[in-house]
């Protein structure tokens, strides 16, 4: 990724529009491109990032683009599947590989943004979008967005007091125990990384995963002899079960992050949000949903998995 463009705009500039400006500054950019990045949210006037081309700059404030998210394309909003559709919230099943929410350099290609998109075509005048919670960008499953803003308050409350039932299932290396709990505390470092805490650490938080064996043997997938398991959080800390699996030993298959890191790594993340379970934020009503299961994450005695498609409101 190259780095971002960061210049001040000065006196001459003063009241140009933002796609005019970045059109004269940055070579190889013409307006449409210049349009093109700031609706991908790859333009920041000063600490805030900038969606609308209509935006007039003063002088002084300080620019900054993010020019590869021209390279970047977006998830067709046809491609979003819904499990639950809620005049105020959805769940979604994410495919592996697509971001929930926006980066530092674009907004381009995420979950969130395809939704935005899919609520303008339903005719949606300046769709919103919250994100409740977030999944790996490498793992698939369930994820919560609100579409009101009046639904936030509860299903973050819900998230904050750890009331919501998530369960997971992962492919984890070598031949764990049919039964695994820990309970290592976690601290998050610079540039996305996470690791167990040390002793009496300050920035430590308490984390909770439990893991149970859904088979009795350990199968091979992509040439790699890997346990199928059942995952439930107690906490919601962010890669707390990639790092807690690597604590335990037995890493997440495919995890190039905290696991193995040679060749013969699988591509993708052997990790799938299964399940969720949450009160209605308006009426209270307990809802329970389960995302279709990829191949890799069904046990012999499952179920078949509900038919996946767009459901419409």
């Amino acid at each position: 990724m190259s780095r971002p463009v960061r210049f001040r705009v000065v006196e001459p500039e003063d009241g140009t529009l933002l796609p005019n400006l970045l059109s004269r500054r940055l070579p190889d950019v013409d307006l449409a491109a210049a349009k093109e990045l700031v609706r991908a949210g790859a333009v920041y006037v000063g600490h805030l990032r900038v969606r609308l081309n209509t935006i007039r700059v003063a002088t002084g404030e300080r620019i900054t683009v993010y020019p590869d998210a021209l390279g970047k394309e977006g998830l067709e909003t046809d491609a979003l599947r819904f499990v639950h559709r809620d005049p105020d919230f959805v769940v979604l099943d994410k495919p592996a590989g697509v971001p929930v929410a926006q980066t530092r350099d674009s907004a381009r290609g995420t979950l969130s943004e395809a939704l935005r998109r899919a609520l303008e075509e339903e005719g949606v005048l300046r769709p919103y979008v919250g994100v409740v919670h977030r999944l790996d960008q490498g793992a698939s499953g369930l994820v919560l967005l609100t579409i009101r803003g009046v639904a936030n308050k509860s299903l973050h409350r819900q998230f904050a007091e750890h009331e919501i039932e998530r369960r997971y299932r992962v492919r984890l290396l070598g031949e764990p125990p049919a039964a695994l709990r820990c309970e290592e505390p976690l601290v998050e470092l610079k540039h996305g990384r996470v690791r167990v805490a040390r002793s009496s650490e300050p920035r430590a938080r308490p984390a909770l995963t439990e893991l149970r064996r859904l088979e009795p043997v350990v199968t091979e997938v992509d040439g790699q002899a890997a346990a199928l398991m059942e995952v439930e959080l107690h906490t919601g800390r962010t890669h707390q079960i990639r790092v807690h699996a690597q604590a335990l030993g037995f890493p997440v298959l495919g995890d190039r992050k905290y696991g193995a890191r040679d060749d013969d790594e699988p591509a993708r993340l052997y990790l799938h949000a299964d399940r969720l379970a949450f009160a209605h934020p308006s009426t209270g009503e307990r809802i329970e949903l389960r995302a279709p299961r990829p191949e890799w994450a069904r046990a012999t005695d499952d179920e078949q998995p509900p038919a996946r498609g767009r459901v419409l409101p």
